[in-house]
Formats: structure tokens, sequence, C-alpha cells
């Protein structure tokens, strides 16, 4: 049929936008900025034909559409399916669960039972031995006795897996936390550790290695925490006991230069005494006022008891010179200085019983806070390789990079669709 110039202009216009748009989803399409606002028809223009009756291809700019494609979502994944297929190594994973526990009251038991210890889950330590794991103080403890890096350098593995072994330490730290995970559950605070080497034997190796060092520095920490507790009350224990040795001291040689072991008892007897004196000093006077009424001063008797009377006279003096005689003789002065010595004794007596009261209630609480590994998972030895996942991975780069495909084509056709 024969075509106008009008047809002719909206065919060529329409293979223009094709050619340019051809790529972009017909919902992103907008229509140029001449025909947006017209009245909308519906119009097919229809493709150019060989005269042997064969549409034409439009001719014009190369199909960036498939070249983008190609290079970026089919080539890298046949790149990863040659790779994960033939060249990707074996690795194997040697998995072990543990917990870290200190040994604490409960606290939630009956007044009966409030005494009972049960182990808890220390959360808080728990994340230090995961931030170990992943620290090169794991490495240094570890390498005592392992060679670990050649592990992940070894000649049979591919070379994308392993460790260069020119990397630096911390491009082995790097390469250690992919190798070696360690995860925490929240609510019961188990500790996953997971680790995955070229070998089965390497990867129990490790695994057993880092248990066993996770476990001494949780050893070190408590032993720590202890010893800290313990060497604060153990410094008052020394200061109290130090203060109650001097007070006992301080008594003795006041006993040794007074003479008395109790100046208390020693006045009670004085007492005593010079009440018994006063009694009978009491009744020879009696007796003697008696015998003067009765002109009986001239006998013998009155005579005795006038020298008995004298001598009772004389102990009184004297066992009053003893009670408050001279001021440093006195025992008065004797039982003030010992009732100072005393109560001082007392008073430190009471101090050292209380600080070691507090010490062994420091020994004990120290006791009960220590932390402990649990192992309730010990690491066997992997009988199968988990990775590389042969078939899932390649899989899964497929999708990464059609989405990345499609996002960049979704930009490029944005920027395109407003230079129109």
């Amino acid at each position: 049929m024969s075509r106008t110039p009008t047809d002719d202009t909206i065919e060529t216009e329409y293979r223009q936008v094709k050619v340019s748009r051809g790529f972009l989803p017909s919902i992103l399409r907008r229509r140029p900025p001449a025909t947006r606002d017209a009245p909308q028809t519906i119009e097919y223009a229809a493709e150019p034909i060989d005269e042997d009756g064969t549409e034409q291809e439009p001719s014009g700019k190369p199909p960036y559409r498939f070249i983008s494609f190609f290079l970026i979502v089919i080539l890298p994944f046949v790149a990863s399916v040659i790779y994960f297929a033939f060249m990707a190594t074996d690795q194997y994973t040697a998995e072990a669960r543990f917990a870290v526990r200190s040994v604490a009251d409960d606290g939630t038991g009956s007044s009966v039972d409030s005494g009972v210890v049960s182990m808890q889950a220390a959360t808080q330590d728990a994340y230090v031995v995961t931030s170990f794991i992943h620290s090169t103080e794991v490495l240094a403890r570890i390498g005592k006795t392992i060679d670990y890096r050649s592990m992940f350098a070894r000649h049979d593995a591919d070379f994308l897996s392993r460790f260069n072994t020119s990397g630096s330490n911390e491009d082995f730290m790097k390469y250690w936390s992919d190798q070696v995970t360690s995860y925490i559950d929240g609510p019961s605070g188990i500790i996953t550790l997971k680790v995955r080497s070229f070998s089965p034997q390497d990867s129990l190796t490790l695994a057993t290695a880092i248990l066993t060092e996770s476990e001494a520095l949780i050893n070190e920490l408590s032993q720590r925490a202890r010893a800290d507790i313990i060497r604060s009350v153990q410094e008052d224990v020394t200061r109290t006991g130090k203060a109650y040795g001097d007070t006992l001291a301080a008594l003795n040689q006041f006993q040794h230069q007074s003479g008395l072991l109790s100046p208390e008892t020693q006045a009670q007897q004085t007492g005593k005494l010079l009440t018994g004196l006063l009694a009978k000093k009491l009744e020879l006077e009696t007796r003697l006022f008696v015998m003067k009424q009765s002109a009986a001063e001239g006998s013998p008797a009155y005579q005795q008891m006038a020298l008995a009377s004298q001598s009772i006279d004389d102990q009184i003096d004297k066992l009053r010179g003893q009670l408050t005689g001279a001021e440093n003789q006195s025992i008065a002065k004797s039982l003030l200085t010992y009732s100072e010595l005393e109560t001082n004794r007392l008073v430190a007596e009471k101090l050292y019983e209380a600080s070691r009261r507090n010490y062994d209630a420091a020994v004990a609480e120290a006791l009960r806070k220590s932390l402990y590994v649990a192992v309730f998972v010990h690491p066997t030895l992997p009988e199968e390789a988990l990775y590389p996942r042969r078939f899932s991975s390649p899989l899964i780069l497929l999708l990464g990079l059609i989405v990345l495909w499609s996002t960049l084509s979704l930009a490029w056709a944005s920027v395109e669709d407003h230079r129109l």
C-alpha cells in the first residue's frame, strides 16, 4: 500500500524511540513532551518489510542491553560455576558449643532453699569470650603450640580460598574472622563455635585449642577477680590483727611492770581484807571501851587488846595506802591504766573478729562468683565438607547479579528518559 509523508514521519520517530528505549519496560517509558498532553489514540506502525516479505531489524545503535547483560550477569555466573564446580577446595567445619557459667545464689527458692547455690549463665563474660576468639590474643596463645598460618596456606587449596603467606597480621585477622565464627544465643548464653579449614584434622585441632585457651582465659578472669576481692579484705584483716596484737603486748607489759594480772581483782580482794579489818577494829574498840568502864585498864587482857587494835590500825593504813596511796603505786592508778588497756584490747578484738568475718564472707562470695566454661558439645572430626556450597553459591550469585543489572538498567533508563 502507498504511504503518505505523514506515515513516514510517524514510522521514523517510532523506530528511533524503539531503538533508543527498546530495552525499557513499557511501564517506565515516558511519552515525548509533544504528545504527552495530546489526545490518546492507538496507532499501529508497521514494521519495515523486505521485498521477500521478512521484517527488517532496526538499524542504528549496537545492542547495549545484551552486551551489558552478558558482561554483568552471564560471564560472572559462568566463571563462578567453573570455580565452584572444578576449582574450589573442600573445607571442613568443626563445631563446638559451650557456655560460661558462674556458681551463684539464684535467690528464687523459698526461705528453706535460699542457701542453695546453682549454676547461672554469665552472659557478659560470654561476650568477653567471643571477643577473645576474634582477637590477636588468641592467635598469640595458640601460636605457641600450633602453626595456624600453615593450616590456611596449604598449597593444595585453591588460590581464592587459601591465605597468602605474605599477608600482614591485620590481613590474617580478617581471614581468621571468615574462617572462625562464634555467636551467642541471647536468652541461653550458649556460645556456638565453628572452625573451618581445608583439613578435618586441622579444624578439630584449632577448635580444641580455641576451647582450651577460652577456658584458660575464664579461669584467669575468675582468679583475678577472686584475688582482688580477697586482697582488699585481707589488708583489713592484717591491719586489725596487728592492732589487736599491739594491745595484747601493751597489756602484757603492764602486767609485768605492775606485778598484777588483774588490778580489778586485786582491788576487790584488798577491799574485802580492809572491810574485815575494820570489822575487827570495831569489835576491839567496843571491848576496850567496856574494859575502861570496868576500870580494867591495867589488866594484861586490856594491854593485849590495845596492841591488837594498834596492829589492826597499821594494817588498815597499809591497805588504804595500796588502794589510794601514792599516784604511781596505788591500785586505783593501776586500775585506771588497766581499764584503758583492756578497753583498747576489747575494741581491737571486736574489729579483728569483724574483719575475719568479712574475710570469710568475701572468700565465700568469690567462690560463688567463680566462672566456669561448661562444654556440652565437644568438637569432633568432621567427615563431610560443608563448604563450598557448589550448587547454592552460584545460584545466589546469579540472583545478585540479576538484581545488580536490573538496578543499573533502571538507573540508565531514568537518565535517558530525562534527556528526551
